[in-house]
């Protein structure tokens, strides 16, 4: 268990990045008729199924949703004896309690250890007979469970994920331990500066707001969570009516149904009191410099940046062109005046982070110290520039084609296609995008992804974190803020 894990849009290999950003372009925004936003239990029947294609596997996505609120996707594809299953219910880190970040996460490594009928060595028997896997996790806004079998064992696996989220127990020395795990990596990854630059850019961003601390907490907030605290959480946000379950691979779309109905159609909500509350998407900025010195370290790890745009934003796919042009490729302009033609930086890229609320847009790089100014006055100049002058058409197009041409590859496996569905139901998208998305990309024109990056960087506050030694970073003439306290 790694309770940090580094943002996908922060990564330092451009490649693996764009993979990110690709995943990330599949999602279109046609708001899909059977969204469960605002549906209560209690709807006296399954609803009618509805399909819809997917062009690029020669298939089709049916979707219903149960009495309880469930929502099922299946999606047949019976090349393989192989069923990939994913359950996604709207309970991430955007919902920790107040004061106890990390109390999503810490759910949901726990959801293996214990139910009602099954102590943690029967889960992992029950899971290694099987020979496939079952294991859960929680990002920011959802906590996914995600199994992959073959189709005779994907009974046994459902049977055991079902108990999981509907009867966890939490047993307290299960909790005791992962708890103990959890502080011990938190405080080890303060010690590397792209958690802890990483950390304090997204609380200087986004303060008290859903994506303001970081989803498996700190050392301190996990420290103050206890065992009840878990169970009050999956109380409120486990529920069928806010859940969504995926089953894609060697199955009809009416076995997918008659599993959906057996395992999960008598789940009910552990608490009746009504919906979670809704969270405000961010709070302003906290505009500046801010510096965490590393004496140690001989280079500097920059984070600059400013809030951006939701998935869901009209503008996305124009803003998503601009920000590949910019900064996200190999190819990019910030790559090549800056790391291949003036030879600063270790690397550099930019990031769209555009999940269910708006994420930052940014910039990341690392440079030898006594480098950073010339690199931020240069990354300033390009900024300056892209805002001011459309990309060129050859540019627009390259970028286009690499969108398009990558996205059958997100969707090539059983297990790829569930998990972006996830992403699709998670951000209250629509399940036409299969049939949307190639569209959606060709409309992008010159003009219209330099009006996405101007409403993404024109009149914004930014706010720079710099992770390096302060007294190299001074004689260059940087100055910045300590961390501020209490944040």
């Amino acid at each position: 268990m790694a309770p940090w894990k580094f943002p996908t849009n922060l990564r330092p290999s451009p490649r693996i990045f764009l993979s990110a950003l690709l995943f990330l372009a599949s999602c279109a925004h046609a708001p899909s008729p059977g969204s469960i936003a605002g549906k209560q239990p209690g709807t006296a029947k399954t609803s009618a199924i509805a399909s819809y294609p997917v062009p690029a596997m020669h298939t089709k996505i049916f979707s219903t949703t149960l009495p309880n609120g469930l929502e099922v996707y299946v999606v047949p594809r019976p090349d393989l004896p192989l069923i990939s299953f994913r359950i996604g219910l709207r309970a991430g880190s955007a919902e920790d309690p107040p004061g106890k970040a990390g109390t999503a996460s810490l759910a949901a490594s726990l959801l293996e250890r214990g139910t009602k009928t099954h102590d943690a060595l029967s889960i992992f028997r029950t899971i290694d007979s099987s020979g496939g896997s079952l294991e859960a996790s929680a990002g920011r806004d959802m906590t996914t469970v995600s199994g992959d079998s073959l189709t005779t064992e994907t009974p046994v696996l459902l049977s055991l994920a079902s108990e999981m989220i509907a009867a966890p127990t939490f047993p307290q020395a299960e909790f005791d331990q992962k708890k103990a795990n959890y502080i011990a990596s938190l405080i080890d990854a303060e010690s590397h500066p792209g958690p802890r630059g990483t950390n304090l850019f997204y609380r200087l961003l986004f303060g008290q707001g859903p994506y303001g601390h970081p989803s498996s907490g700190t050392a301190a907030s996990v420290k103050g969570i206890t065992r009840q605290d878990l169970v009050d959480f999956i109380s409120v946000h486990y529920r069928p009516d806010h859940s969504v379950l995926v089953l894609a691979g060697d199955l009809t779309p009416s076995e997918g149904l008659s599993l959906a109905k057996r395992y999960f159609g008598k789940w009910g909500p552990i608490s009746r009191t009504g919906s979670p509350p809704n969270r405000p998407s961010s709070l302003s900025p906290r505009a500046g410099v801010y510096l965490i010195n590393k004496p140690e370290l001989r280079q500097s790890t920059v984070f600059y940046g400013t809030t951006g745009i939701a998935r869901e934003d009209p503008s996305f796919y124009n803003a998503l062109v601009f920000d590949m042009v910019l900064g996200a490729t190999n190819t990019s302009t910030l790559n090549r005046v800056i790391r291949q033609k003036m030879g600063l930086v270790y690397y550099i890229h930019t990031g769209l982070d555009a999940e269910r609320y708006p994420g930052p847009f940014l910039v990341n790089f690392q440079t030898h110290a006594p480098n950073t100014a010339k690199v931020i006055k240069a990354m300033d100049s390009v900024l300056d520039m892209a805002t001011k002058t459309p990309p060129s058409p050859e540019k627009v197009e390259a970028v286009k084609n690499e969108l398009i041409g990558g996205f059958p590859f997100l969707m090539n496996t059983t297990s790829k296609l569930a998990s972006l569905l996830l992403v699709v139901w998670s951000d209250n998208l629509g399940l036409t995008y299969f049939t949307d998305y190639p569209e959606k990309v060709r409309q992008v024109t010159q003009a219209s992804a330099l009006a996405a990056g101007q409403k993404l960087l024109r009149g914004k506050t930014f706010v720079t974190v710099i992770v390096g030694p302060q007294k190299t970073l001074e004689k260059t003439g940087i100055k910045g803020q300590p961390e501020p306290p209490g944040l």
